[in-house]
């Protein structure tokens, strides 16, 4: 397929914390579009206080598509998103609207505009024999074991991302071969939409203050709440949407493991550390351009110009 007849979007992305939602609505507002949300924690329609999700006032503004979409249980993939969003998007496009693809999730927007590699199905057997080495060693020990079967996908991966270690050891398992071989192979360079794509970003200060600012209101709004009902669902530690930022820290304290403060502490230091691998995960793409948010009046109409440029710039067949 040809790129001009790809499906559009304006995809926005960036960092926790930095104003991704709100420059997204704004935008979608002043196009008469729709959005799509990118997050794989706002997907559980039971969670609300500890994922950010868009406010209701920002539902009812524009139609906000992504959110609320499973119950507790097995999380939702990357292709499974990927194929919910582009049946999304060409729902918008027979309405004559415009549709802003935003989030921060950065494996979901991969999925989404390049496709997934392509991998064996997942193999009960063999994750079975990987959780009860877990249960005795530690995810460390997994991850460490990891690094030594395949280290270039060890260094993608976040070091406590069960998930994500689980499945390259799987694959590895499974085939015998690297998980990072098959994505480099891949090198996502297929595209199933044509974009044009912005990065939410601000100064490194003040994208922490507004981390920990975030932090203290959703502690005390209701987080705690939230990870006492999941931990009476009884669902696994280890696993989404439990062991996610925010949770992981609320579902320690709730054990006894730390203080309610250090609790906080922790969640804010990993927050942050995560907001810094979400840059990096971002700015390996060199589409994406970066604007310091807030914007101004004058940009945000200077983007407002460019992203209805784009969509009526249509090659004639």
């Amino acid at each position: 397929m040809s790129r001009e007849r790809l499906p559009k979007i304006i995809q926005i992305v960036g960092p926790t914390a930095s104003g991704k939602t709100n420059f997204s609505v704004r935008l979608a507002e002043a196009l008469g579009g729709e959005m799509i949300n990118v997050d794989s924690m706002q997907v559980y329609r039971p969670l609300a206080v500890g994922t950010d999700k868009p406010t209701a006032a920002q539902c009812a503004r524009v139609p906000i598509h992504g959110i609320d979409l499973i119950d507790f249980g097995p999380p939702m993939d990357a292709s499974e998103f990927a194929e919910y969003a582009r049946q999304k998007i060409r729902e918008i496009a027979s309405r004559g609207r415009c549709c802003i693809v935003s989030g921060g999730t950065g494996l979901y927007h991969r999925a989404l505009v390049h496709g997934l590699i392509e991998a064996p199905a997942r193999n009960d057997a063999v994750r079975a024999e990987l959780r009860a080495e877990r249960d005795r060693v530690g995810i460390p020990a997994m991850y460490a074991r990891l690094c030594d079967v395949d280290p270039v996908a060890a260094g993608r991966i976040y070091a406590q991302d069960w998930v994500r270690i689980e499945r390259a050891l799987e694959v590895y398992m499974t085939t015998g071969k690297r998980l990072s071989e098959s994505q480099d192979a891949h090198g996502f360079k297929t595209s199933f939409v044509s974009r044009l794509a912005f990065g939410c970003t601000a100064e490194r200060a003040v994208l922490y203050a507004k981390i920990e600012r975030r932090l203290d209101e959703m502690w005390h709004s209701g987080l705690i709440e939230e990870t006492q009902a999941m931990l009476d669902a009884g669902l696994d530690a280890d696993q989404l949407p439990l062991k996610a930022l925010g949770y992981r820290q609320a579902a320690m304290y709730l054990r006894g493991e730390c203080s309610d403060a250090e609790a906080l502490e922790l969640a804010k230091r990993e927050t942050r550390r995560f907001a810094k691998r979400q840059l990096t995960w971002f700015r390996a793409d060199s589409e994406i351009e970066w604007l310091k948010m807030p914007l101004s009046d004058e940009a945000f109409g200077e983007i407002c110009a460019r992203c209805s440029a784009f969509l009526t710039d249509v090659c004639e067949a």
